[in-house]
């Protein structure tokens, strides 16, 4: 995936043609208004800006399987964790992804696409080390060191994987706001966003407070 958003400038040049009547005329004309879209204009104007392309279907496909990873660290948690800012979060991160799960999926329907079955994709990713690491993901070995451990061990692995899994997931809605085409998906995307990177803050400070 590309990121970084590309900005293009069109120019036009406007050719003048005959003597000062022809001038004037065209001045005249440039006065008037256009004339405003006809209802088939606008339905299609409509239709075009929320078109899917590319660049969405690839990241909610993506996406999925990356948010289900957080729910199984997040999962982890209850059972290891003392603190309960940590568990607050966890919760909140779990609850969270897993309505955005469904929130995607269901967009993949409205759109005609293959549904995504979160945990089969998810198991696939993990059995690619370049994609886990292009993702921001948790390898297998990190996650099983995670679930051995608990107490403040287990908080400070919790924290530094999701601050990475959250940098990952941040990449990746740079880079649909950017190149996507889904008005619905870009919305959603800019919440995801700003969630994100305000956990980011929360768990950066945890994370200080734990060394």
């Amino acid at each position: 995936m590309t990121f970084g958003r590309v900005a293009r400038a069109l120019l036009t040049t406007t050719c003048v043609i005959g003597m000062t009547g022809g001038m004037a005329a065209s001045a005249g004309a440039a006065e008037r208004p256009l004339p405003p879209a006809s209802p088939e204009q606008a339905r299609a104007e409509a239709i075009a800006q929320q078109t899917a392309n590319d660049a969405d279907a690839e990241f909610v496909s993506m996406m999925i399987p990356h948010h289900f990873q957080a729910l199984v660290m997040s999962g982890m948690a209850p059972e290891r964790s003392n603190d309960q800012e940590l568990l607050t979060l966890a919760d909140r991160i779990d609850a969270e992804q897993d309505i955005e799960i469904s929130m995607m999926q269901s967009w993949q329907g409205w759109r005609d696409l293959e549904v995504t079955d979160a945990e089969e994709a998810y198991q696939e990713i993990l059995q690619d080390p370049e994609m886990l690491e292009q993702m921001g993901m948790a390898t297998p070995e990190e996650l099983d060191e995670m679930s051995g451990s608990t107490g403040t061990a287990f908080d400070v692995q919790y924290l530094e994987l999701m601050i990475e899994h959250h940098e990952g997931a941040i990449d990746m809605l740079v880079d649909v706001i950017t190149n996507g085409n889904d008005a619905t998906l870009e919305g959603w995307a800019t919440d995801m966003l700003t969630t994100q990177q305000t956990q980011i803050r929360q768990m950066e400070a945890m994370l200080e407070a734990k060394s």
